[in-house]
């Protein structure tokens, strides 16, 4: 097996047996250990793992310190006689491309990012395309739901145009899975289109601004290669996203007003319409394929039948990598997004190795390629280590949020089954409470980890600290404010942030007691009747009745 290398497992040993006779007189006790937390962090955000970008070599040192982690507590290797589920994935770079956009005889040259913004090719090292144009407004396909923006459109070999988000009439969960640019490539797929082209409506700038999207979408990506789930079309070809001016230029040649467009879409779905002219593509990018792995642990429940069922707890170690320098560095961390995460998922199995075994087995999931699309939650509901219908719940620790004493939690997912009773019964014991999504619109729910799990059927917990709301001290927010406006996705991700390691104690003590409460529940989590993703997802699975308002 690729991962980890010979003198990787060497490192490996050697710490497990380090670990072990530090431990041998003094087994550790079932406390969760701010220290702990934070020595993790500290290790999985330095500089020398290089941002642990998928495939990378600092990734895989990554995962060897969370193998070696959940060999020290105990854990069980879940792959085997291996903590590694190895991932094939291609990393692929843009080395030159020609676009151009041609109506009635005319034809102008489209400069990548600066006009659009295309990324590298998933499939081929060269190629060409010239494709007709097709108006398909969002692009979803859910006729179920009333919503079919293919009807009577002939897209098959063309190119697509969408608007990135969803309307604002579905249910926000739906509207996440629907937002979601991967879902639309696959309804575009199923309808035979060549290419995707998004457009940046004003409530989606607001989360994903063209500005970001110009600088980042021509850089270097990593996707998932080989065999898919039987039957599965692959996505197309290109995905590019249009800049407004452009946008503008386009639609008008129809004779449409694009901003008219956008305004009426926030009341009904948008007509489509094939537009005027061709887009050509023309692009050489350059290949270099590695492995990299899901890293698993497996905590075994003591109930005779109740151990057959799962509790997931996934946390994503890969981030960005290597990337544009800001500052002076180049070197995006990840110290919260997510060596935090990471940490406190270590933790947590640590503690939760240490003390009574739970009554389901637990299954601890350290997944690659998160930042990436999903890449290895993705990888791992296709091809499972254990059956899907026997995963009770599926929680993702992706953040660490804790620069105040927080007093809420944002738990997204808890609406719609009874794992949110069992994550407010969490949050009450550490003297939180649930608060709502404060930004609905952005989708989160569909965003990490959780969401290839919820769209096997899966009930969902993806939380978080809330902004603000203190039990006691300062709110915290110009801390989080400066976190979300200037250090997501940055080299600023750091160990210099103001994280407080106290607060992040008490979060581990929250995702224990969820996973705890989970695990020896009598009952596993069931959707509640009547709810918009169990009819989506899961529509033969038990129901319970949902909490009176």
């Amino acid at each position: 097996m690729p991962h980890p290398t010979a003198l990787t497992r060497s490192l490996v040993l050697t710490a497990v047996c380090a670990l072990a006779a530090a431990c041998a007189h003094s087994p550790p006790a079932p406390k969760l250990e701010a220290r702990a937390i934070e020595a993790h962090t500290r290790f999985l955000a330095d500089d020398l793992l290089e941002g642990r970008d998928t495939g990378a070599r600092g990734f895989d040192i990554a995962a060897a310190y969370v193998a070696a982690q959940y060999a020290a507590a105990g854990l069980q290797p879940g792959v085997g006689d291996t903590y590694f589920q190895p991932l094939k994935v291609r990393r692929r770079t843009l080395e030159s491309t020609q676009i151009s956009y041609s109506a009635g005889g005319d034809s102008i040259a489209l400069v990548n990012g600066v006009d659009v913004a295309l990324d590298a090719s998933p499939y081929a090292t060269r190629e060409t395309m010239d494709l007709e144009l097709v108006f398909v407004g969002w692009g979803i396909d859910a006729p179920q739901l009333g919503l079919d923006d293919y009807a009577g459109l002939d897209v098959r070999g063309k190119a697509v145009v969408l608007m990135e988000g969803a309307p604002a009439t579905l249910a926000p969960a739906l509207r996440a899975h629907y937002s979601w640019i991967q879902q639309k490539e696959r309804m575009a797929a199923a309808r035979g289109a060549a290419a995707v082209l998004t457009l940046k409506a004003p409530a989606r700038e607001k989360y994903s601004p063209w500005e970001r999207t110009r600088i980042y979408r021509p850089l270097p990506a990593v996707g998932w290669v080989g065999e898919r789930r039987p039957g599965e079309v692959l996505p197309p070809a290109a995905t590019m996203t249009l800049g407004p001016a452009f946008a503008r230029q386009l639609f008008a040649k129809a004779g449409q007003d694009i901003e008219a467009i956008y305004r009426a879409a926030d009341t009904a779905p948008p007509r489509g319409f094939p537009l005027d002219g061709r887009i050509r593509i023309a692009r050489a990018s350059r290949h270099e394929d590695a492995t990299s792995p899901n890293v698993i642990g497996v905590l075994p429940g003591a109930d005779p039948k109740l151990k057959d069922e799962y509790v997931v707890v996934a946390a994503h170690l890969d981030h960005v990598g290597i990337g544009p320098e800001v500052a002076g560095d180049r070197i995006y961390n990840g110290a919260i997004d997510n060596a935090g995460g990471v940490a406190v998922m270590l933790d947590v199995a640590r503690a939760m190795a240490a003390g009574p075994p739970p009554q389901r087995t637990v299954l601890f999931i350290a997944t690659t390629g998160e930042e990436k699309g999903l890449l290895g939650a993705d990888y791992y509901v296709t091809y499972p280590t254990l059956p899907l219908e026997k995963i009770a719940a599926a929680i993702s620790v992706d953040g660490l949020m804790t620069f105040h004493d927080f007093g809420g939690i944002v738990a997204l997912g808890a609406d719609h089954s009874t794992l949110g009773q069992i994550s407010a019964a969490a949050a009450k014991a550490i003297g939180a409470v649930h608060v709502p999504d404060p930004i609905p619109d952005r989708g989160n729910l569909a965003l990490s980890d959780q969401y290839p799990f919820l769209r096997h059927g899966v009930p969902v917990l993806f939380p978080n600290p809330a902004r603000g709301l203190p039990r006691a001290g300062p709110d915290g927010i110009a801390e989080w404010d400066g976190y979300e406006n200037t250090a997501y996705h940055q080299p600023s991700d750091d160990m210099k942030l103001p994280i407080r390691w106290d607060q992040a104690e008490r979060w581990a003590r929250y995702i224990h007691g969820v996973i705890a409460r989970a695990a020896n529940a009598s009952q596993r989590p069931a959707w509640y009747a009547g709810d918009p993703l169990a009819q989506a997802f899961a529509p033969h699975a038990a129901r319970a009745r949902p909490p009176a308002p």
